[in-house]
């Protein structure tokens, strides 16, 4: 009797271990949640990080093409800012929640722990994956973007022939001095427009002079002729890698043959000009150009 009451208490010292041991062992729902739901929450702002940071591209890519066409990049760059500040907060807001991960502590849960492991390696899993295809993307569109300059590189090199002028004729064939004057205000308001100098028109330039001539010897119909072709060959006119290419080396000429003047001022303003041509900025490349040729006269 004495040794079945022993081993009686054994058999329930043994049962109260092993069910202590199994409640400690047990997971923690409230933890495991809180670990699920940091988990997803991070997943979701990796996502909207990485389309963020997709839209920078995009709006690198639209900067670069429109230094290259020399327009303005001022509302592009602001976006850009824009997005990048967001970028920024969205990385402080991964670090504090990162930390919250690293303080939550399941003491003896196997389970949890197992559990939080899984999903943050399903995650890493993913967001590799999402990461890889985004490069593959962008990869594939650096080599098009590369493509596409060459073939406007290319493009831009060849001048056409300029078309044949048409004249603009009035239905009752009369023509006054306000009709001519109306036209070269006209030409010479886009001529500022993109800063064109009369040299730049080649073999139009002196059309306007035509012009205030045939007015002055009372020949409106020829005067009229004159400024509607000023008026066309300056609209046919872009200022672009062929126009820079072409007026670059006119004035380099004109440098190398001019004896007076400070050749190191002239020959920093052809420096400055080739820069801004490699960076596609060809209304400041032509700005410059036009400062050039000012003090060449």
């Amino acid at each position: 009797m004495r040794l079945a009451g022993i081993l009686a208490c054994l058999c329930l010292v043994a049962s109260g271990c092993k069910s202590k041991q199994d409640a400690d062992a047990a997971p923690d729902p409230a933890a495991v949640k809180a670990q699920q739901d940091l988990v997803a929450k991070r997943d979701a702002m990796l996502k909207a990080r990485q389309e963020l940071e997709k839209k920078a591209d995009q709006l690198d890519q639209q900067i670069s093409e429109a230094k290259a066409a020399g327009s303005d990049t001022a509302d592009l760059e602001k976006q850009k800012d824009a997005i990048q500040k967001q970028i920024e907060t969205q990385q402080n807001d991964y670090s504090e929640i990162n930390t919250k991960l690293d303080q939550i502590k399941v003491s003896g849960d196997k389970a949890a722990q197992i559990a939080s492991r899984e999903a943050e390696i399903g995650s890493r899993e993913r967001i590799l994956a999402e990461r890889e295809a985004a490069v593959a993307a962008r990869e594939k569109g650096l080599a098009q973007r590369e493509v596409d300059m060459a073939q406007r590189w290319k493009d831009s090199c060849q001048i056409a022939a300029p078309a044949a002028p048409v004249v603009i004729t009035k239905p009752d064939g009369k023509y006054t001095k306000k009709d001519v004057t109306d036209l070269v205000a006209r030409a010479r308001a886009a001529m500022n427009k993109k800063g064109l100098l009369a040299s730049d028109l080649g073999p139009n330039a002196n059309l306007e002079s035509e012009a205030s001539k045939s007015l002055n010897d009372n020949d409106v119909t020829t005067a009229y002729f004159a400024a509607t072709h000023l008026i066309q060959a300056v609209d046919a006119i872009t200022v672009n890698r062929a126009f820079i290419q072409a007026k670059y080396n006119r004035l380099a000429a004109q440098v190398k043959g001019n004896s007076g003047g400070d050749q190191k001022q002239l020959a920093d303003i052809l420096g400055d000009v080739m820069q801004k041509y490699n960076d596609g900025n060809f209304g400041a490349a032509n700005a410059r150009l036009n400062q050039l040729a000012g003090m060449l006269k």
